[in-house]
């Protein structure tokens, strides 16, 4: 038990030394006058907009959980998946490194009386669907809009779906044989597709978002390039290498609007306002979770 703390803490320690280090990097690159005039002139209206768009992401996301479980026939209600994202997306941002969030799900899962594999394959799956719409919503707008990108980096996206399917098809293959059928029941068509497109969805939420933040910064980018440049930034946010993807979220950001001749101030401030969501969104799991320990 000591040794899986000592790790946690261990790996904590290194994603809170790249954040500071990544941070410390823009810093440096970033002129501060500049950051506060984009700043200055923020429009509340196009930021509420992406406020209401965060906790509609968390929402939709919920669904799809709750739409996995249930084909395991668990009778727990919609606002048991959305309470129980929302308290593991705080533990997630405000604990990174020491407490899972997708471990807390998983329990509270199993405490509602669903075993403990059907619960780790539902949030392993969910983790995966994710992952999914990101690359399916790249595949197709780096074909239509992608240019500006490297030709390295558009290709390790479409390999990296390549592989992403070749994968899903291996371990699905390899499971039929060897994993109690009902186990894998959230991978029946019907199901599987539904939750395979409210991926792409959330995205397209998530994508919105920071449409609208750009919007209350005023930001002279096109939509297509939003297109582009944000999934790949939450590709890379996800990465589990600084704390709540600060800093690889506005160095991703600013280096590819530098690509198309943009300020580094306009990915930092897009990536700055972009966390502002997280902590929004944080706020009620902390509230939910405190009421959950009261009980």
């Amino acid at each position: 038990m000591r040794k899986a703390k000592k790790k946690s803490l261990l790996f904590f320690l290194i994603r809170l030394g790249i954040t500071c280090t990544l941070l410390y990097f823009l810093y440096q690159k970033t002129d501060l006058q500049k950051l506060k005039e984009v700043f200055k002139h923020l429009k509340i209206f196009y930021y509420g907009v992406a406020v209401l768009l965060c906790f509609l992401f968390q929402a939709v996301l919920s669904f799809r959980w709750q739409l996995i479980c249930k084909s395991w026939n668990i009778s727990e209600r919609f606002f048991f998946f959305y309470k129980t994202y929302l308290i593991s997306f705080t533990f997630n941002t405000a604990f990174p490194g020491i407490v899972g969030g997708d471990l807390l799900r998983v329990y509270y899962l199993t405490k509602a009386g669903l075993d403990w594999k059907k619960a780790t394959f539902s949030v392993f799956l969910d983790r995966a669907l994710g992952l999914a719409g990101i690359l399916t919503i790249l595949v197709v707008v780096t074909f239509f809009f992608g240019g500006f990108l490297p030709v390295r980096l558009l290709w390790f996206i479409r390999i990296l779906f390549l592989l992403g399917f070749i994968a899903f098809l291996g371990i699905f293959y390899y499971n039929m044989k060897s994993t109690p059928k009902e186990l894998l029941n959230p991978l029946k068509p019907a199901i599987f597709l539904k939750a395979y497109f409210l991926g792409i969805f959330v995205q397209l939420i998530f994508l919105g978002e920071f449409i609208f933040l750009g919007k209350a910064l005023s930001l002279p980018v096109p939509l297509k390039y939003y297109l582009v440049i944000i999934p790949i930034v939450s590709f890379l946010s996800a990465l589990p290498i600084s704390i709540s993807g600060l800093g690889v979220r506005e160095g991703s950001l600013s280096f590819f609007f530098s690509l198309l001749k943009y300020p580094l101030e306009y990915g930092i401030s897009l990536g700055l306002l972009g966390y502002t969501l997280i902590l929004i969104g944080s706020t009620p799991g902390i509230y939910l979770y405190l009421k959950e320990r009261k009980k």
